[in-house]
């Protein structure tokens, strides 16, 4: 992966991108006043490159707040609550500009599966896999085939991974040292604050540190996530197993979907995966 040099463009570009008043975390700073004023884009381009270059960011901007909205009225359970969580928004300009760097590595080098639905531009993560899942079933009713398919259900499946995979899986790729070094070092220091009805609950120096999985509420969190998942399914296709439309067409191993939930909070990822018998 190319060196990566963070312009005042990658910030505009990056501000454009994002919603106006999406919910802030501890900075308060909503996106629609950093496209007011585009002066201080260069700013921010002089301040992200810095961050990138020491390999650090003040703890401020690796904490997030983690509302808990109940699910229906019985608000003792603490599994009635879904925790969504907001990131603060200088955190998220600097990781939705090292998510397009770091997409662009992936898409030239052609490295994520074909079967990965998720994270796509232009994609439908959920309704193409249920369409090829429909379109094969029909296939094999009609035609009288045999067909082996297991459908496969992450458990927590963003709280899983561990930190130790995701910084050697951004090494696997290739992705640029110093990006690398940034991340693990940002990923170290994550953490964040339960908030329940606009009150804290957790005090500033006890805050919950994040030791395993992903930090939910950037662009970079799901790409990252898929990309963690990669070698599996690069393992699958080259299997020689799955489920050919025509004779001499290409096999459909395995596909992955990937759907949103509600506003930052990812609901699981689903695997369906096929064998000819």
């Amino acid at each position: 992966m190319d060196p990566v040099i963070i312009t005042r463009d990658d910030v505009a570009e990056a501000v454009r991108r994002a919603t106006n008043w999406k919910s802030p975390g501890l900075d308060g700073l909503h996106h629609y006043w950093l496209k007011g004023f585009v002066v201080c884009h260069a700013v921010l381009a002089r301040q992200f490159q810095e961050a990138l270059d020491q390999k650090s960011l003040p703890s401020l901007f690796t904490t997030g707040i983690t509302h808990l909205v109940p699910k229906d009225r019985d608000t003792i359970d603490p599994s009635k609550y879904r925790p969504i969580t907001c990131l603060p928004t200088i955190y998220k300009t600097l990781t939705s500009i090292l998510s397009a760097r770091i997409t662009r590595h992936l898409n030239s080098n052609q490295v994520m599966s074909r079967a990965q639905n998720g994270c796509r531009g232009g994609g439908r993560g959920t309704k193409e896999p249920l369409l090829i899942d429909a379109v094969i079933g029909k296939v094999v009713k009609r035609n009288r085939r045999n067909l082996s398919a297991a459908w496969t259900d992450y458990k927590n499946a963003f709280d899983s991974v561990p930190h130790t995979w995701l910084g050697r899986v951004l090494e696997l790729y290739k992705v640029d040292c110093t990006v690398r070094d940034f991340l693990g070092q940002c990923m170290g220091q994550w953490s964040t604050i339960l908030c329940h009805l606009g009150e804290r609950m957790t005090a500033a120096e006890n805050n919950i540190r994040i030791r395993r999985g992903i930090f939910q509420g950037d662009c970079l969190s799901p790409i990252w996530f898929f990309l963690s998942l990669n070698p599996l399914s690069t393992l699958l296709e080259g299997s020689g197993r799955g489920f050919q439309f025509r004779r001499g067409g290409t096999k459909v191993t395995h596909t992955v979907k990937f759907s949103i939930w509600m506003i930052s909070s990812y609901s699981p990822p689903v695997a369906l995966i096929l064998w000819n018998c």
